[in-house]
């Protein structure tokens, strides 16, 4: 009794201690539960004593919002070629590339193709496809005597018209991001404002980057150059005029490796006369005696320039990305070179681009290349053999059990026959008598 006494006075002791701490347990679990309805108290601004242990990772880069512009052609714009209201007949470089014969198949739809040069003016066969951004401060029209970057981005992408005007872009479906990066009056660091732009178009989301420019090489070109490749873009760009005030080349970013960089040919076919030599030229396209689209109108037959070259082929480049979109960039640029025409010397590289065969040739893939997609099987009619003729079956059977029959009897006669004369049968003859029988066996006669 003694023992029990002792354990019921322990388990009272124990009660009491705890019975405080289990109520200041419930009085700080109250106001938790309610904590919800209530605004989250600020965050103290006090300086933490102990240091972060947490690595910050440097910040992601941005790149100007593009808006959509249509800016009105600025009549205070210097323009030194004359500006026609429409084209009247059809340009010398869509008869010989003859583009339109790949529409069936592609337009260039859902590919974005950055122009990154002197902005894009107003014209109506780029109204509704046309994003800016402005890295010159000057605003988003194209001031730059010729209107430099808006020809580029009519050959592009210029769409149809069916009021009598003949002229259209290379990918008429395809949109158009202009990068302003050059005016007449700030050409200092051009280099470094240029591949700020090749840096943003990548960042925007340009599958191709038309680039119809030229500087010469230096560390931030060739550093936003690589960064667009690695983002699978397909940059184009021109290889290059040799004149008094550039000089001859290599040029870049035509030159470095990666680049689809174009040539420019007469009409007649041949290089033009200052299509450079000495940079690295992929293939080449129509640069003498271009039409295209310009502030306020249209520049006929008044545009020489690898530039003007170098926008035919990033219009066949977009045709090819929206063909074939599970291409990479380097694959494009491949394709291209492969369906040129062939070169025909030095600054020709693999000669005129074909738009029709680099949207429609069936090419073995390179080693590590994802072949193209294989053709469905389709169904064919097989002749089947014709259903057998039971009832002749059945009457060749019958045939056969009667011959096989027949044959039987005659088989089993011959054997008859040959055994009765072994035992001296005759026809007609009867029973042996009884003393045959026993002449036969050594009878009277046989002593």
């Amino acid at each position: 009794m003694r023992r029990i006494a002792a354990w019921a006075a322990g388990l009272a002791l124990v009660a009491a201690a705890q019975a405080p701490a289990v109520a200041a347990a419930g009085s700080a679990a109250a106001p938790l539960r309610l904590a919800a309805t209530k605004p989250s108290p600020k965050p103290s601004t006090k300086p933490s004593s102990k240091p972060s242990s947490k690595v910050t990772a440097p910040p992601a880069p941005s790149a100007p919002v593009p808006v959509a512009t249509e800016p009105s052609p600025s009549q205070q714009c210097p323009d030194s070629n004359q500006v026609s209201s429409k084209v009247g007949s059809v340009p010398w470089a869509q008869r010989a590339l003859d583009w339109s014969s790949v529409w069936p198949l592609t337009e260039g739809k859902g590919i974005t193709v950055a122009v990154v040069d002197s902005g894009v003016d107003a014209s109506p066969q780029l109204a509704g496809k046309v994003t800016a951004i402005d890295l010159t401060n000057t605003g988003f029209q194209d001031c730059s005597g010729e209107g430099h970057g808006t020809a580029i981005a009519g050959i592009i992408a210029a769409s149809v018209q069916a009021q009598g005007n003949p002229f259209e872009g290379v990918a008429p479906e395809a949109k158009i991001l202009s990068v302003k990066v050059f005016t007449e009056e700030s050409q200092n660091n051009l280099s470094a404002t240029l591949a700020q732009g090749i840096r943003d178009a990548a960042l925007l989301g340009a599958q191709v980057i038309n680039v119809s420019m030229t500087t010469r090489s230096s560390a931030v070109l060739r550093s936003a150059v690589d960064f667009a490749l690695s983002r699978n873009v397909v940059i184009v760009a021109s290889g290059g005029n040799d004149d008094q005030q550039t000089g001859v080349g290599p040029f870049y970013p035509a030159s470095y490796p990666g680049v689809l960089s174009v040539g420019a040919e007469d009409p007649d076919g041949s290089l033009a006369s200052f299509s450079d030599q000495r940079s690295h030229v992929a293939v080449t396209a129509p640069g003498e005696n271009i039409t295209s689209t310009a502030p306020g109108g249209y520049s006929v037959n008044s545009l020489s320039g690898t530039s003007f070259a170098t926008a035919f082929v990033s219009g066949v480049a977009a045709l090819v990305r929206s063909r074939y979109p599970s291409l990479s960039g380097p694959e494009v640029v491949s394709r291209i070179k492969q369906t040129a025409d062939g070169g025909t010397g030095p600054g020709t590289g693999d000669g005129l681009v074909n738009p029709l065969q680099a949207v429609t040739a069936i090419l073995a893939p390179a080693a590590g290349q994802s072949p193209l997609p294989t053709p469905r099987p389709q169904p064919v009619s097989v002749d089947r053999a014709p259903l057998p003729d039971v009832a002749a079956q059945r009457t060749g059977l019958g045939v056969a059990a009667v011959t096989l029959g027949l044959a039987a009897l005659v088989a089993i006669g011959a054997v008859v026959i040959r055994q009765g004369r072994r035992r001296r049968w005759r026809a007609g003859s009867g029973p042996a008598r009884a003393d045959d029988r026993i002449r036969g066996l050594g009878g009277p006669e046989a002593r």
